[in-house]
């Protein structure tokens, strides 16, 4: 569009009146930091919203103001993190209009960028039709797995990068616009010297996808990306757009942030809107930069502060306003409470993990008894493995949950394989835990593992005959791969040598059986896992977990009559719809609300997190992490952290996390014993 044409355009949008029963609706219902950001006229606008601030409120009443003041609602491009979101607001704006928002192009990136590649694919000149279908993430590593099988043997491929990495690495490759050597470089630095191979890989993969005529997620966005910057469709696409609203900016990875720069360049305004001080997102790419850099990436950029706070008691507001001030990279921002005066957060030393979570649960139902409803209250957590205490506490103290973090621990992949091993000298005919430790072993799948358990599950004593097996023999005349062979024997060595396989043996402790398990199974973890580290702190956590227990039966029934009572209590819930609490890692709890939140291991190594210490950008986005926590809060803060950790790795003493010592002095928390 001529420059004269757009000014021209911007003029008469700006000098076009809002009907007065309109305007004055909106004064009425929005606040002055909400209803100055909404009026915005044209140019590109960053909305920087704290907490409970009313972002989303902000977002649609924008919608819906230039609606009123006569934009096309098919000028207007309004994209969100989750089809949720978009809908949500959407139906929102129809009903502040009137109708008028249904036919706004809104949704995701990926749903956006799918619209017009649709409509435009044989633009890219690459090969596509707009008949194109999307690969799923399985459908991606399915086809990975296909390409890469074509050009190395099954027996090699152990060597080698799985298809589900390889699909990593091209993501993040696409995702942050960096090299697939920088990538390997910076997340694999495992597989550098297989770079080019990894190239080759991810270049036939490609090649594939394009023959038939296939897009993945990620493909989406790049390919729009390119399809904008193509002279006749890309501007055609680019002038549809008058005005450009984004949500959650915080969290935009390069390339979003390319294809809303793109997008926009001939917009009369771009809107985006977030919470720097809420940017926990950088392990899936999201990249903090791109709304710190915002005023320098647009010329003439308007910001706007919605720091009015409608969720917390101000106790609370003070409490995370001098957290978060201890942070450098950051615009800077003072929550302003709208509620009355309420309780400080409340900070508690315990002895040790069970205690910490015996105290929490205790207090649980102490404030239920006084009111709060247990739906109302959540336990939040830095790591998933932080939950397996709590979790035992819940049960034993009654306490229905719900596990907002993923599976509960017991039924997290990982910890189901280093239990079937553990169940085998406990019960070595149970074919499902044969099936299960054989089977993730690389090289060995079901028709192997099958046949192995052919020769030994018939024998009086499986476990002995299965140490002592020759399985070259036994394999003879079947088609098992190198790789499956060493697997097996590998294991066979595991339990002959590390492991007690019959009576007359000494007994080793529990927690050095597992100890020795969890040493034999890691680096499978490791390969099989891209969140590997994480997963290694939950087998941890699993050998101090049991180091309670001298006896694997007593162990395993209590494991098992745990988990049976939750299901057993959770189908009686849902027949009463009974109340839950939370139990949720922090990541996953963000955008959500309670009345009363208990943060637990508030511990050097744990919040903040061990590897980020030598990282200032990573301790700063643990303690963004610790922020959005505390302001999960409505009524209650709870901050709880153990003085000792029993460890079998480290029995030392815990260092309270720097983000209390950094404002123990400021008055901003009280100090609660345990018995208090």
């Amino acid at each position: 569009m001529p420059k004269l044409m757009q000014k021209e355009k911007e003029e008469l949008f700006k000098i076009r009146q809002l009907p007065e029963d309109v305007d004055r609706r909106f004064q009425e219902e929005l606040n002055d930091e909400q209803y100055e950001a909404v009026t915005h006229e044209a140019g590109p606008a960053l909305v920087i919203a704290g907490p409970g601030s009313g972002k989303t409120r902000v977002l649609t009443y924008r919608a819906a103001w230039l609606l009123e003041k006569g934009a096309s609602p098919e000028a207007i491009a309004l994209m969100t993190f989750t089809k949720k979101a978009a809908q949500d607001m959407i139906r929102r704006v129809e009903y502040l209009t009137g109708g008028k928002g249904n036919r706004i192009i809104a949704g995701t990136f990926h749903h956006i960028c799918n619209r017009f590649l649709k409509k435009n694919a044989d633009a890219l000149d690459w090969g596509y039709t707009s008949d194109f279908t999307i690969l799923d993430r399985e459908d991606a590593e399915d086809l990975m797995k296909l390409v890469v099988g074509r050009r190395i043997p099954e027996e090699q491929q152990g060597h080698h990068p799985r298809p589900s990495q390889l699909v990593n690495i091209y993501s993040k490759a696409l995702n942050l616009a960096e090299k697939i050597k920088e990538v390997v470089k910076e997340f694999y630095p495992g597989y550098e010297e297989q770079a080019g191979f990894i190239i080759r890989m991810i270049d036939a993969y490609q090649v594939r996808k394009r023959e038939m005529n296939v897009m993945d997620f990620d493909d989406l966005l790049v390919n729009f990306l390119n399809l904008l910057r193509t002279d006749d469709v890309g501007n055609q696409i680019k002038s549809q757009f008058e005005h450009v609203l984004v949500d959650e900016y915080q969290d935009v990875n390069t390339l979003q942030a390319d294809i809303v720069k793109e997008l926009s360049s001939e917009a009369q305004s771009v809107m985006v809107v977030g919470d720097d001080a809420q940017a926990i997102y950088s392990f899936r790419g999201a990249q903090i930069e791109h709304m710190l850099e915002f005023p320098e990436r647009y010329d003439g950029t308007t910001e706007y502060r919605l720091e009015s706070n409608y969720r917390s008691v101000p106790e609370i507001l003070n409490f995370v306003n001098a957290s978060i001030a201890h942070n450098e990279s950051q615009f800077e921002k003072t929550l302003q409470p709208t509620r009355e005066s309420g309780d400080k957060p409340y900070l508690t030393p315990c002895l040790d993990v069970r205690e910490e979570a015996n105290l929490t649960c205790s207090r649980i139902l102490e404030l239920n008894e006084q009111g709060v409803p247990l739906s109302e209250q959540a336990v939040l957590f830095r790591a998933r493995h932080h939950s397996l205490e709590v979790e035992r506490a819940c049960i034993n103290y009654g306490i229905q949950y719900e596990m907002r973090a993923g599976l509960r621990f017991f039924e997290r992949a990982h910890i189901k394989d280093a239990m079937a091993h553990l169940i085998l000298l406990v019960n070595p005919a149970d074919v499902v835990q044969w099936m299960r430790v054989l089977t993730m072993q690389r090289g060995i799948g079901d028709v192997t593992a099958s046949k192995v358990l052919d020769e030994v599950l018939e024998a009086d004593k499986p476990m002995s005959r299965f140490v002592r097996l020759n399985m070259s023999a036994a394999m003879s005349g079947k088609r098992v791969y190198k790789t499956g062979m060493e697997s097996l024997q590998r294991i066979q060595k595991f339990f002959r040598d590390d492991l007690p396989h019959s009576s007359n043996e000494g007994l080793p402790s529990l927690d050095v059986i597992l100890e020795r398990i969890i040493e034999f199974i890691e680096p499978i973890v490791q390969d099989n896992y891209d969140n590997a580290d994480e997963r290694i702190q939950d087998l941890r956590e699993l050998v101090n977990f049991s180091a309670r227990y001298e006896d694997p039966t007593e162990f395993l029934s209590d494991v098992l009559t745990m988990y049976n009572l939750v299901g057993a209590t959770r189908d009686e819930a849902a027949e009463e719809d009974s109340e839950k609490i939370v139990l949720s890692t922090i990541h996953q709890a963000k955008g959500l609300e309670w009345d009363a939140v208990y943060i637990i291991r508030l511990l050097e190594g744990a919040l903040p997190f061990h590897r980020a210490f030598n990282k200032p950008e990573e301790i700063e986005e643990e303690r963004r992490l610790f922020y959005v926590a505390s302001t999960r809060a409505k009524d209650y803060l709870f901050l709880t952290y153990p003085d000792v950790l029993d460890s079998r790795w480290s029995d030392e003493i815990g260092t309270p996390s720097r983000f209390i010592e950094e404002i123990r002095d400021e008055g901003v928390f009280q100090e609660l014993g345990v018995l208090e």
